[in-house]
């Protein structure tokens, strides 16, 4: 799945200088772009993190599923891109509307079963890695789900902007709101705990021989990463944007 979905990114990345259709005022492919190379992150983390949960049976399923929903979704995003029109917050038409609410019960059920298996995993008698690693897994997964169900609000409200309507000048790239509160941005860094926890406490592990001192730090480490992200929320919630 990683590797499809980056090629599919290098092929949207070159159609984007020739791609004439902007959607909020910006290049169309540029959503789809983004979202393509957070699946090959999450897909290639997965595939690595997963590989040490015991019920590897639970694992296939949950490959399974992931893989339908992220075709799902990415392809949705894909064609509203070449369509022209938005793929989230889309109560402008009727295909857009019924592809949006089809996206984001298929996004709940792959968080829903995120769940389980991190449950699973928290829930292990026996871990094939040293314990600060292990921490670090767990930690990553857990702030995984809690910062991907936070995605929901945004639907909830059918914005990702406080302050002001979607669509005005923002970061390049990610496009985040220099001008409102934006929830995307506790949204992004949340999920991404998915890899930083993980790459903190394998970078910590094989640094820190003394296992207690390692977990130490990695709690610590994953406490102000989760203020972080708990800030830039709050700047959201009060209409303040990331950066000015």
């Amino acid at each position: 799945m990683g590797l499809v979905f980056l090629i599919i990114a290098v092929l949207l990345t070159l159609y984007a200088f020739f791609n004439p259709v902007e959607v909020l005022g910006i290049n169309s492919m540029i959503k789809p772009i983004k979202f393509s190379l957070s699946t090959v992150l999450y897909a290639w983390t997965m595939a690595l993190l997963l590989y040490y949960v015991n019920n590897q049976k639970r694992v296939k399923w949950y490959s399974v599923l992931a893989f339908v929903v992220m075709f799902f979704e990415n392809s949705v995003i894909i064609v509203q891109a070449f369509r022209g029109k938005l793929s989230h917050f889309n109560q402008s038409e009727l295909v857009g509307g019924i592809l949006y609410a089809l996206m984001g019960v298929m996004i709940v059920w792959l968080t829903t079963a995120t769940l389980v298996i991190t449950v699973r995993f928290l829930c292990q008698k026996t871990y094939a890695t040293s314990k600060p690693l292990t921490l670090s897994i767990k930690i990553g997964l857990v702030m995984f789900v809690i910062f991907s169900f936070f995605g929901g609000y945004m639907s909830a409200i059918n914005s990702h902007n406080i302050g002001g309507e979607i669509g005005q000048t923002g970061l390049p790239l990610v496009n985040w709101s220099t001008v409102f509160g934006d929830l995307r941005v506790g949204h992004f860094f949340g999920i991404h705990s998915l890899q930083v926890i993980p790459l903190i406490g394998y970078f910590l592990s094989n640094r820190i021989k003394n296992e207690s001192k390692a977990i130490g730090f990695i709690w610590l480490a994953s406490i102000l990463y989760f203020s972080f992200i708990c800030f830039t929320i709050f700047q959201a919630l009060n209409a303040m944007p990331f950066i000015i």
